[in-house]
């Protein structure tokens, strides 16, 4: 284990934010497998906010050491974590930054080539704010997001054997898609690709087949480039949130497009009632 900035040159690092939670925690074991899986190292951070840890209506001057002593703290929880599953020490990075969770791990996925994060379970209205700095930094990162609750997604990852991806048109190529590629050939999983038309869920037989014809047409180029690799076309008609979610349950790992800088209300949606980790990508 190393301490500090990651050694320029390194090999590729997963990012993972921990903030004490079991949420942190869930999202340790997420990147950790990663790592293990693309051959790369590990880089624990946590973002020491002093505004977290000030309470009821006085402000408070928090020490900067006693901030930093209960990031060590969740770091170590983290830590012990990779122990646990096995991972090597000599391939784990840790650092507490003070400052703005967000606005840290957004600036440091630069470094990162995936960036994994916890998210907070919530109930009735919190959902829609689904939790802001997940938000935040899924708007803002450099290198794809994926987004786990301990909650939601309790057991291990990985029992499905799907990874899909949901494309807002019916074009064959895009960076979701080509991560889901790389994600399912790493897995050896299929690769379902989804695209939801909105409107009446009761279309006729005809519409269906045709939508999947024209949607397994803009695959060939795909499937070709990927003999290897199980691509499936599902397409469905409804509510975009609704049919994602849905599809949630049944995958391993669901990746979205967003745009850069914000989060579009399909995706806060979509990260508010998902079954599985989601990753997100610009």
């Amino acid at each position: 284990m190393s301490n500090g900035e990651p050694v320029e040159g390194a090999r590729r690092r997963v990012l993972v934010g921990v903030d004490g939670s079991d949420d942190g925690l869930r999202a340790v074991r997420y990147a950790l497998r990663e790592a293990l899986a693309t051959d790369s190292d590990l880089w624990i951070v946590n973002v020491a906010d002093a505004s977290a840890l000030v309470g009821g209506l006085w402000d408070i001057v928090v020490p900067i050491d006693e901030i930093r002593q209960v990031g060590e703290s969740f770091v170590n929880d983290a830590l012990e974590v990779a122990r646990t599953e096995g991972f090597p020490a000599e391939r784990v990075t840790t650092q507490v930054v003070p400052g703005h969770p967000a606005h840290v791990l957004a600036e440091l996925s630069e470094q990162a080539g995936m960036l994994v994060m916890g998210r907070r379970s919530m109930s009735g209205l919190e959902r829609m704010f689904v939790g802001s700095t997940s938000v935040a930094v899924a708007g803002r990162a450099r290198c794809p997001v994926v987004v786990i609750s301990a909650s939601s997604t309790p057991e291990r990852t990985g029992g499905h054997g799907v990874v899909a991806v949901a494309i807002g048109s019916l074009l064959a190529h895009s960076d979701a898609l080509d991560w889901g590629v790389r994600e399912a050939a790493v897995r050896k999983a299929r690769l379902r690709v989804v695209h939801v038309v909105p409107g009446d869920p009761g279309v006729g037989p005809s519409t269906y087949a045709a939508g999947t014809r024209a949607l397994d047409e803009r695959l060939g180029a795909l499937r070709g480039e990927h003999p290897d690799l199980v691509i499936e076309s599902d397409l469905a008609a409804g509510a975009p949130i609704d049919e994602l979610v849905a599809r949630s349950r049944e995958v391993d790992l669901l990746i979205l497009g967003v745009q850069p800088d914000r989060l579009s209300g399909l995706a806060r949606g979509v990260l508010a009632h998902s079954s599985c980790p989601v990753g997100l990508t610009r």
